[in-house]
């Protein structure tokens, strides 16, 4: 997207600060959220992440977001403040998801009604978008939950979930495995290789507890571990169920990062748990409850690092030495 280079250019040329250019790069997102639903605006969702998320220039905006916070006054630091004030960052069990953009959150034309319920159940403005980064490297304590599908030796794994808005996502740097199911209340038959054959798993409404539902459910996979690797990107509905993978080896020195650009919310997802991580939602419904921001050094110190690692100055990335999580909780399976 040309209008993120000349934004960018302007910024390293001096022409406008840090402040000015997260605003612009802002602005563009709001652009964007203007668009009527259609093939249109996932064009255009997808030239954003695949111009912003490219290796070079993620590191050159979270540079951006350091030298924001460290200049001017309190009131000018508002978009990177709001990042780093985040409680997301390790209560996935995922070391390093961060907002780091939001658009304006005011119903607009473009914005498709949310469904009944679904703000009240989600407690934010579902006509914001936001775009964030994801680090997929488990963070040092996490535990995950012991899958009951056919897993790949060293894999983890989500479990398979849909989501509340649509979203594309662009792999910045490494690879990473995606697999589609549909859900299903047919037996597999004889012989079948399913991922999931067997399998018993419980639906639940939402990610986070308390769940107002807990539902028997069987899954049967549509693609099974397509390779996403650098420099691709792909779109999702908010209808679709899947899971992401990566290997566990990898994922603790050298991440695979990504950049993700969520519409608005307009339903209430599901995720698809086995028994063992149900059970802890059950028993632990004030999870989010420990969900935490990181402190200004901590941010900034990630926000370095993690620069240094786009732009291939550094070997690794291995949050866990940079700031700590604090919990032992992770939405992934082992």
């Amino acid at each position: 997207m040309e209008s993120i280079t000349n934004i960018l250019a302007e910024s390293e040329q001096g022409v406008t600060d840090a402040t000015e250019t997260l605003e612009k790069l802002q602005g563009l997102l709001e652009q964007i959220r203007h668009t009527p639903e259609g093939a249109d605006r996932i064009s255009r969702m997808n030239a954003f992440v695949r111009t912003l998320g490219r290796a070079d220039n993620l590191a050159a905006f979270l540079e951006l977001m350091r030298t924001s916070l460290k200049s001017g006054r309190p009131s000018e630091h508002d978009i990177a403040e709001r990042s780093r004030a985040g409680r997301a960052h390790c209560i996935y069990g995922w070391a390093g998801q961060s907002l780091v953009l939001a658009s304006e959150n005011k119903a607009i034309a473009s914005t498709t009604p949310a469904g009944a319920g679904v703000e009240e159940f989600m407690g934010y403005p579902v006509a914001e978008w936001h775009a964030s980064i994801h680090i997929w490297q488990p963070n040092p304590e996490a535990q995950g939950f012991e899958s009951t599908k056919r897993l790949e030796p060293g894999a983890i794994v989500e479990p398979a979930h849909s989501h509340p808005f649509a979203f594309v996502s662009y792999v910045s740097v490494g690879e990473m495995r995606q697999s589609i199911y549909q859900e299903t209340s047919e037996a597999m038959p004889a012989g079948a290789t399913d991922r999931y054959q067997d399998v018993a798993l419980e639906r639940v409404d939402g990610v986070w507890p308390p769940h107002q539902e807990y539902v028997s459910s069987r899954l049967r996979t549509a693609e099974e571990r397509v390779l996403l690797k650098q420099g691709e990107s792909y779109f999702m509905s908010n209808d679709q169920i899947h899971d992401v993978e990566v290997d566990r080896k990898t994922a603790a020195d050298r991440p695979t990062i990504t950049l993700f650009l969520c519409s608005e919310t307009t339903r209430i997802a599901n995720s698809y748990m086995v028994p063992s991580m149900a059970e802890f939602h059950r028993d632990n419904p004030e999870l989010t409850s420990r969900a935490k921001a990181l402190d200004p050094e901590e941010w900034d110190a990630k926000l370095d690092a993690t620069a240094r690692y786009l732009r291939g100055e550094s070997d690794h990335l291995r949050l866990g030495e940079v700031f700590e999580c604090g919990s032992s909780y992770a939405f992934m399976n082992v």
